[in-house]
């Protein structure tokens, strides 16, 4: 294949990307302290690794690739040897009529394409990705793919190591190390909340969740079970030697510089142990309210709230809803240098300053009532619960409401009336809890739809009424469709919204409390009090092109 001489910065510059200029400072930065073109005006904020992956291919009319979607051959990806592929940034994905297709960020690279002929003996088809794509794709097959060729002849030594628990060979093992650490280093760059190891007859399954919907990532091969199990283990310092009854631990690595807490849980299957692992990137910033997606009668409801001097305010919802995102950005309301704010969490997920934050450890027998009674001898404003779990966490969140103290905390329930008798299920006196209580907020997390390539969709009036709009509003009603492209990996979908649903209690919702009215009731006074549902908080926002009827479906009952 030729090309002609014209390089990079010329192609951009024709392409009006880049100004003659910027081109001559990000040379003069090149020639001063090396580096590749693209790096540097990546680097300067110039431009997109995209922009200059579509401007070059546009101008040489070459195929531009997603490599996070790309069908990629397994037996191909190693026709290039590992060092070559990262020196050259360019890693071979397919045979394509008797040509070798070879995915670069660089197509003007003349040596590497010869080089490949020369080693492959195929003629090389270039296809265009961006640098960051093709550096992750060399590490995804390359890497992992020269570490599970080395453990397949080392699984009999990995066998009788785990067997003998002899940890130092299991440690310093270097073939499933690549593998794991490539495995979470892709969930964490991907934006993955949860990596699940699944043994099965045949194999180990691995699958992320993101955005709330699992994906398949991986499929690896049953020898390399054993060894993935115990360098997992002894990442999260779990005995090695259990495998019938599940466990619990913690592991801490470090992802592209930034520090990543992850919460382990392992559970005893019929073809072995399965793993998941919860990533809790604590490093990151939080979320103020005001980026949640609230509508504005449900903040004014929670500030009202947050401005009483004492009481409990509970956020309530499943596992992964997004509770503690919400507490922290309630606590961020309340952070003020006059208030002294204290936490007692399992584990602490976002570092806030001017809090003191107090992780649980159950191994010395810091559980949360034990961290919450030392929370209230220090003359705390505000306290945070991460979690009520139990009875006695229960009573001492809620006496710590009645004296004078302002409690925030989660509870698991499916909506906010619920966390009523929730509360009354774990010993709470109805009495106390319609005394203590200030409110509820019940969430939910929906996916939203890609700005870049939603659509329009056709709504069937049916449909709209059957999900709970009312005839009023079908007129004008704009409802967006997924469609899928390179920038959401092509499922529609590219973030999360919250859905919300905001019980305020008043005098009414308080004698019901009394008088353990059953939920269904409880709802009804809610809404009458002005609360808006999950159901109706989900509708508002398909209404607004955020989210789709699919995802509605899919998050509320």
């Amino acid at each position: 294949m030729e090309f002609s001489e014209e390089k990079m910065g010329t192609v951009l510059v024709g392409s009006g990307l880049l100004t003659p200029e910027q081109l001559d400072a990000a040379l003069l930065q090149q020639s001063a302290h090396g580096g590749k073109l693209g790096e540097i005006l990546v680097r300067e904020m110039l431009l997109s690794e995209e922009q200059i992956a579509h401007a070059l291919a546009e101008q040489k009319s070459l195929r531009h690739i997603n490599l996070t979607e790309a069908d990629v051959d397994l037996g191909v990806v190693r026709m290039l040897p590992l060092m070559v592929a990262r020196r050259a940034g360019a890693i071979p994905i397919a045979l394509e009529d008797g040509h070798l297709v070879l995915a670069m960020a660089d197509p003007l690279d003349i040596q590497t394409i010869d080089d490949a002929e020369m080693r492959t003996g195929y003629p090389v088809r270039v296809v265009v990705a961006s640098a960051s794509q093709v550096r992750h794709a060399i590490e995804k097959y390359l890497v992992a793919s020269d570490a599970l060729v080395e453990l397949e002849r080392t699984h009999e030594e990995w066998v009788d190591a785990a067997e003998s628990a002899d940890v130092d060979a299991l440690v310093g093992d270097v073939p499933v190390v690549k593998i794991v650490n490539q495995i979470l280093r892709e969930a964490v760059v991907g934006g993955a909340s949860d990596v699940h190891f699944e043994p099965t007859e045949h194999e180990v399954r691995v699958r992320y969740r993101v955005d709330g919907v699992l994906q398949e990532a991986a499929i690896l091969p049953k020898s390399a079970q054993a060894a993935v199990t115990v360098r997992l283990k002894v990442l999260s310092d779990l005995d090695i030697t259990e495998r019938r009854r599940p466990l619990d631990g913690r592991a801490s690595i470090t992802i592209d510089r930034e520090p990543v807490d992850i919460r382990v849980a392992t559970y005893p299957t019929l073809y072995g142990e399965g793993f998941v692992l919860r990533i809790l990137n604590s490093g990151v910033a939080f979320r103020p309210l005001d980026d949640l997606g609230m509508l504005p009668d449900s903040r004014e409801a929670i500030t009202r709230m947050l401005a009483r001097p004492y009481g409990a305010v509970l956020v309530t919802g499943p596992t992964g809803s997004g509770k503690s995102t919400t507490l922290y950005a309630l606590l961020s309301l309340l952070n003020q240098p006059e208030r002294k704010i204290l936490t007692i969490e399992d584990p602490i997920e976002y570092r806030m300053e001017g809090l003191s934050q107090i992780s649980v450890n159950q191994r010395i027998g810091l559980s949360f009532a034990v961290g919450l009674r030392a929370i209230l001898r220090s003359d705390p404003d505000v306290v945070m619960v991460g979690e009520v779990r139990d009875p006695e966490t229960a009573a001492i969140t809620v006496r710590a409401a009645l004296t004078g103290h302002l409690v925030l905390t989660s509870l698991h329930t499916n909506d906010a009336p619920s966390a009523l008798t929730r509360l009354a299920d774990l010993g709470v006196e109805p009495f106390v809890t319609s005394s203590a209580l200030l409110g509820a907020v019940a969430q939910r997390l929906v996916r939203r739809v890609c700005v870049k390539c939603a659509q329009p969709d056709k709504v069937d009036r049916a449909v709209a009424l059957a999900a709970g709009f009312a005839t009023n509003e079908l007129r004008g009603l704009k409802i967006m469709r997924a469609v899928g492209c390179d920038a959401c990996h092509g499922t529609g979908y590219r973030g999360r919204v919250g859905l919300y649903e905001v019980m305020e209690m008043n005098e009414e919702l308080a004698r019901m409390s009394l008088e353990n009215a059953p939920t269904e009731l409880l709802r009804a006074a809610a809404i009458d009090g002005g609360m808006r549902t999950l159901r109706r908080d989900g509708l508002d926002k398909v209404g607004a092109g955020l989210t789709t009827l699919d995802e509605l479906a899919r998050a509320v009952f």
